[in-house]
């Protein structure tokens, strides 16, 4: 009944009140004072001279990127965009050495030590049969606590530190990859979508740690949040080149939105040619045209989509706020299987969201065009 509703409420209010009185752990300045290698690098970390990424298949060379003349300065936080599929990933594995470039090449400056995150774990390679404590102290000279405190920034607390790798779940093998990274001594982070499979906490230290960092960062990501709190660049991949642009993502979207408002286009389509077709979510997905651009849809259609979207980002916030209430009860009371489901949880309405916006974006500038 009520009563008992609010016998739970009151304890759920304590729980809370304990979290805000909790201070931070004294361990964190500390923490960060190993990462971003011995040796400082010279100002120019990277170069490219005429270079190509891709790949050869049967049918021959395809090209993914041009990269005529890129330069990554030391201190340089730089996020790659693009859609899937445009060759981030191939061009990561090609400045690492890992593919070879189809023509041109790059270079590295002087003393620069890359350290590379893909979602294939190599940081674990080879030490299936250990455990997330062994992984730490491997790395370099520490005492057990100091590695258990590392640790557990990164979520692995109590018995976790104790088990074997090989029986680690995705999650945990992205967390304890990027616990080694992290520590590596690499002064050039390079890094493959590294907040997959991370639940909030994780991401929040990953966040806390590379902002920390006092080296140089070029980072795949479709996080934007993400992105926009750790890039100070972004490297725009569309039509098999690279645009460089100053700022994080949020600054790129005003620049954008602002010269597209400098260029309308000249021809909007007819307004009853252009249908709104329900997505897979159940919402109308607004049709774009061959230019990218959205095509002229009617006010009441705008208007009734528009409503749509903003009543879903309205639920998904408010579900990742009781969702990251919950993080904070579980991860009081040591809870991993909560903080492990909510965490996932989180990822997908996250996802959600970033999906719900991206659509915002688009109906919002067809108001424009259709009143």
């Amino acid at each position: 009944g009520n009563g008992q509703r609010y016998r739970e409420a009151r304890g759920r209010q304590k729980k809370l009140d304990r979290l805000e009185r909790i201070p931070r752990p004294e361990e964190h300045d500390r923490l960060h004072l190993r990462l971003g290698g011995p040796v400082r690098s010279g100002r120019t970390v990277l170069s490219t001279t005429e270079m190509r990424v891709g790949y050869v298949d049967p049918d021959g060379e395809k090209t993914l990127i041009n990269a005529p003349e890129l330069e990554v300065e030391r201190g340089d936080r730089i996020g790659l965009l693009g859609p899937n599929g445009s060759g981030k990933t191939t061009l990561l594995k090609t400045l690492m050495g890992r593919l070879p470039t189809l023509s041109g090449e790059y270079s590295l400056g002087t003393n620069v030590k890359p350290g590379y995150y893909a979602q294939s774990h190599e940081q674990l390679r080879g030490k299936g049969n250990g455990t997330p404590l062994s992984a730490i102290l491997d790395t370099g000279p520490m005492n057990e606590e100091y590695a258990r405190t590392y640790l557990g920034r990164f979520l692995f607390t109590g018995d976790d530190v104790y088990k074997h790798i090989n029986a680690l779940s995705g999650g945990e093998r992205s967390r304890l990859a990027l616990a080694v990274l992290l520590l590596e001594q690499a002064n050039f982070l390079i890094l493959d979508e590294p907040t997959n499979h991370l639940d909030i906490h994780a991401r929040e230290t990953l966040e806390t740690m590379l902002n920390e960092f006092d080296g140089t960062i070029l980072f795949v990501s479709h996080d934007r949040y993400f992105m926009d709190r750790v890039a100070t660049r972004l490297w725009i991949v569309e039509n098999e080149s690279i645009s460089p642009e100053l700022g994080n993502y949020t600054d790129y979207q005003r620049a954008l939105g602002r010269r597209e408002g400098a260029n309308p286009d000249p021809e909007p389509e007819p307004a009853s040619e252009v249908p709104v077709q329900a997505g897979p979510n159940g919402h109308a997905d607004l049709v774009v045209s061959a230019k990218g651009k959205p095509r002229r849809l009617t006010d009441a259609v705008v208007q009734k989509e528009l409503g749509q979207v903003e009543r879903q980002i309205a639920k998904l916030e408010g579900r990742l706020n009781e969702i990251s209430d919950g993080l904070a009860i579980a991860s009081i009371d040591e809870d991993t299987a909560a903080i492990g489901r909510l965490g996932e949880e989180y990822d997908r309405t996250q996802t959600e969201l970033d999906d719900a916006y991206a659509r915002w974006e688009v109906v919002s500038k067809s108001v424009e065009v259709a009143v």
